[in-house]
């Protein structure tokens, strides 16, 4: 196991009941605030009324910046940014989904910085600081309730790219699972899609022999994610189902399932960004896509894992004829059965445009720090997830 740091400091209020101490919680950290959130989703929920009263009844102004997109787009962070400069914001919340506080990130980043938005996710700047930031989320699935990462969408270059800093992560998050009962079952389905990706990323690419305690946290997540989630297909107001996705969801991706691994890449995102930058799918669709692609390619080279996960989370008999197709298959299996694509003609793809997912997969191989990957490579791992190749 590999040294590392660890320092998360976000504190995590979990269940019903408790969003009015968001005013309180708020007020600790300025009078003004800038509330992000989408479109009428959290009206319908309720929760705009309930964050609205308790922000109000804390004494804290509000400044509204609504319209947040399922993939945010750089130009609304920037006229969030404006927004935050102009009424003089000492604190963001943003109430929604993972758009909704990855765009909230950069709103907190560049409201404290002369550099363009844009510029720290090309790496141009550094984000030293950033305006403090409240969540409430209404649909699990990214983690970035409890991290410190983002991922915005260039509308005019269609490049969606991700970016990580301690500064970004959230002071304080509210998840309340009986706001998610009325979430699609094929939103919830991307999601829990996206909540495994983040889990099996480190878990197929590790090169650690031995890692029995990181390795038992992953699988021992997936399972509960994979059973919570057939439950809530079945229920969708299962309270129980519900609570074990989003705390899942959060448990996925706040680093500690990351930490010790040596070769803990994620090529599998690296992969799918341009996918949903490109063809505006769901980040989970994309990624449905890519893991059983990318296992295909790498099947000798991760085959031990791959039978482990066979094993110990899809419960995979020793005796298949080959464990590790049979695996593949199973995963498979499981996506389509949730409702989630793993072909591009199955997310509606008919003619994917090699050439321009690999171009950008190739500048976010070196960006994400992904090694190892040519760009044949990238295009046969594309050609996998097309029906046309199989």
């Amino acid at each position: 196991m590999e040294n590392f740091t660890f320092h998360n400091p976000t504190k995590i209020v979990f269940g019903t009941g408790n969003l009015p101490s968001i005013g309180e919680e708020t007020k600790l950290y300025g009078k003004k605030a800038l509330l992000v959130y989408g479109k009428q989703s959290i009206k319908k929920l309720g929760v705009y009324d309930r964050v609205v009263e308790a922000l109000q009844n804390a004494g804290i102004e509000i400044v509204e910046h609504a319209g947040v997109k399922p993939n945010p787009v750089l130009s609304h962070a920037r006229e969030g940014v404006d927004k935050c400069k102009n009424s003089n914001i000492d604190v963001i919340v943003a109430a929604g989904g993972g758009s909704v506080i990855d765009e909230a990130k950069s709103i907190a980043a560049g409201a404290v910085s002369d550099a363009d938005v844009w510029d720290f996710f090309l790496q141009k700047e550094t984000i030293k600081k950033a305006l403090p930031l409240i969540t409430v989320l209404t649909m699990p699935a990214t983690g970035t309730e409890m991290n410190g990462s983002m991922v915005v969408t260039n509308e005019d270059t269609q490049e969606k790219m991700g970016h990580v800093s301690h500064p970004l992560h959230p002071k304080v998050s509210f998840l309340d699972p009986s706001l998610t009962y009325s979430i699609p079952k094929d939103t919830t389905a991307h999601a829990c899609t996206d909540m495994i990706a983040h889990l099996v990323e480190g878990y197929f690419n590790s090169m650690e022999e031995f890692a029995p305690v990181v390795d038992g946290y992953i699988e021992g997540i997936i399972r509960g994610i994979m059973k919570s989630t057939d439950r809530v297909m079945e229920k969708p107001d299962d309270y129980d189902a519900r609570a074990n996705i989003m705390w899942g969801a959060t448990l996925a991706w706040n680093g500690i399932g990351q930490r010790g691994f040596k070769g803990a890449y994620i090529p599998c995102h690296m992969l799918e960004h341009p996918l949903s930058g490109i063809y505006d799918i769901a980040h989970g669709a994309g990624l449905s896509m890519m893991i059983p692609a990318w296992l295909k390619y790498k099947k000798e080279a991760v085959r031990h894992r791959i039978e482990m996960f066979g094993r110990n989370v899809l419960g995979l008999d020793e005796s298949k004829t080959d464990l590790a197709d049979a695996t593949i298959e199973a995963l498979e299996n499981w996506y389509r059965k949730i409702g989630t694509p793993v072909t591009f003609q199955e997310a509606g793809i008919e003619e994917p445009d090699y050439d321009a997912l690999t171009k950008q997969a190739e500048f976010l191989s070196d960006y994400m720090g992904v090694p190892g990957y040519t760009t044949e490579d990238m295009k046969k791992i594309y050609q996998l997830a097309d029906e046309k190749n199989m």
